[in-house]
């Protein structure tokens, strides 16, 4: 009985490693693609170690690809429901905000004027006419002067007999000053 390893030595050559059976070959095969040519080697090796075919690279091919749409459709799903709910966020300021103005303007219509007037009469209240105030007279009364007896002189005694002298001889100082206003 022959398996398939033992086939698959002998068709890359018998006990000779495959990467020094044609070093031309080898050679064509890396110039300026070294990396490609070593994945490929590397993945045929394991390719034939997982017994993986073409149909199967193919296959786990398609499956990453559909992984990778099955991510993009999540992510692109995600931001349209976001942008659904800004849109329905944004709709519901526009009617707060058209409420609040609504409130304002019903504030400021029950504190005019013309409504308070109507509030009143409806509630029995009449407008009175404004009162009129008598001119008064300017009083000659300090009242700022503390109450009760009259303060005691603090002036000096003989300053008080120069205006006793002077007014004897010049007339009261008080109704000069009453007469000159």
């Amino acid at each position: 009985m022959t398996s398939t390893r033992i086939l698959a030595r002998r068709r890359m050559g018998a006990g000779v490693a495959p990467h020094t059976a044609n070093p031309r070959q080898r050679r064509r095969r890396t110039h300026g693609f070294a990396l490609t040519a070593r994945f490929g080697m590397a993945s045929s090796a394991a390719a034939e170690r997982l017994h993986v075919s073409t149909f199967g690279r193919a296959y786990v091919f398609m499956g990453i690809v559909v992984i990778a749409v099955l991510f993009y459709l999540a992510v692109a799903a995600q931001i349209t429901q976001s942008s659904y709910d800004i849109a329905r966020l944004q709709d519901q300021q526009r009617q707060l905000i058209a409420e609040q103005d609504a409130l304002r303007y019903q504030e400021v219509t029950m504190h005019a004027p013309a409504q308070v007037q109507q509030q009143a009469t409806q509630s029995g209240l009449a407008r009175v006419a404004p009162s009129t105030y008598v001119a008064g007279v300017e009083v000659a009364i300090d009242l700022t002067s503390p109450i009760g007896a009259s303060p005691i002189d603090q002036t000096p005694l003989w300053l008080r007999a120069v205006a006793a002298v002077v007014n004897t001889v010049g007339g009261p100082r008080d109704v000069m000053a009453q007469t000159k206003k």
